[in-house]
């Protein structure tokens, strides 16, 4: 059995112009790439830094990563910073959960991923 944690975290992810898809989903691929992330779940986009090259997309999302970190919010921390073109601003509300893989998967395939662009106040 696997152990996985679910962290809310506000991350600014630079997305490159010639990334195919939309800037939520883009930017989710961005972060799904580091290896501590095992899956991104409610993603919205909370702000836009457009760039010559990239686009820097703040994302508010929900992530499920693997492993135990425990209550160490600074090692989860540590973990997303090392992903390329990942920047943690916030992450909060670490929750321990053991599960198998399957388990996982059937989560995953219950709950449909809400990737949703917020409109701006």
């Amino acid at each position: 059995m696997a152990r996985y944690q679910t962290v809310v975290a506000k991350l600014a992810v630079r997305v490159p112009v010639n990334a195919t898809g939309d800037l939520v989903t883009a930017g989710a691929r961005i972060v799904e790439r580091v290896a501590a992330v095992e899956r991104v779940d409610d993603a919205t986009v909370r702000g836009l830094e457009p760039g010559l090259n990239d686009t820097t997309v703040t994302l508010e999302t929900r992530l499920v990563l693997v492993g135990d970190r425990g209550e160490d919010l600074a090692v989860v921390r540590r973990e997303l910073n090392e992903g390329v073109g990942v920047t943690v601003q916030e992450v909060a509300t670490v929750e321990v959960e053991l599960e198998t893989e399957s388990d996982l998967e059937a989560d995953a395939e219950e709950e449909e991923v809400g990737l949703q662009v917020a409109p701006r106040a």
